[in-house]
């Protein structure tokens, strides 16, 4: 009797498999290289006026940092060969987004979109998302057939540029095994290195 080899079972498998052999080849390297950045850079947005537009603005809330800052950042010494970054983007920061990945040595593959339960500001709209965007170096194998999450996800708003906890679950889905570090955490995380000053 013929057995029927499910095509999208069988991709699953190869892509864990060559996962864990990433993982384990990552944990051999140098003390604190990772195959998972997570980055939620202080972006310093400049209103149009600096006397009248600062009262929303995000320095009222923590220290901010330049653009130029922001691409300096030594994010290439820790990341490994084949690595994944996260990197979260207000909706008027994204091209600068883009331009830190580039600085940073990643390429962008996608993205995906974090619907708030309330609208926020903006000048061309009210922004009521914020996107995480994807993008990789080296060889790492995208998530397998049939288990990549919506691109749009519902979450309500926390404290002030907090981020919702389903986007680590997302990440850890994805990448259950390769080590991970968390720039400008807001508290630890179970599995996770962190960065930041507020841990």
């Amino acid at each position: 009797m013929n057995q029927v080899i499910d095509p999208t079972k069988d991709k699953q498998k190869r892509r864990a498999e060559r996962e864990r052999a990433l993982a384990s080849k990552l944990l051999q390297l140098p003390a604190k290289r990772y195959g998972v950045i997570l980055a939620d850079p202080e972006w310093r947005f400049e209103p149009y006026s600096r006397k009248t537009g600062m009262d929303r603005a995000a320095d009222n809330h923590y220290p901010t940092s330049t653009l130029d800052v922001i691409k300096r950042r030594d994010v290439p010494s820790i990341a490994g060969k084949d690595c994944v970054l996260f990197l979260w983007a207000t909706v008027p920061m994204l091209q600068q987004a883009l331009d830190v990945m580039v600085a940073w040595g990643f390429t962008y593959k996608s993205h995906l979109a974090w619907i708030k339960d309330q609208i926020g500001t903006g000048y061309w709209s009210r922004n009521q998302h914020e996107l995480l965007l994807i993008g990789t170096r080296g060889n790492l194998p995208a998530p397998a057939p049939g288990t990549q999450w919506s691109s749009v996800i519902h979450a309500p708003r926390g404290r002030h540029s907090e981020k919702p906890e389903v986007f680590h679950r997302v990440i850890e889905t994805y990448f259950p095994n390769l080590p991970k570090i968390e720039l400008n955490a807001r508290k630890r995380r179970d599995g996770w290195d962190s960065w930041g000053n507020e841990v």
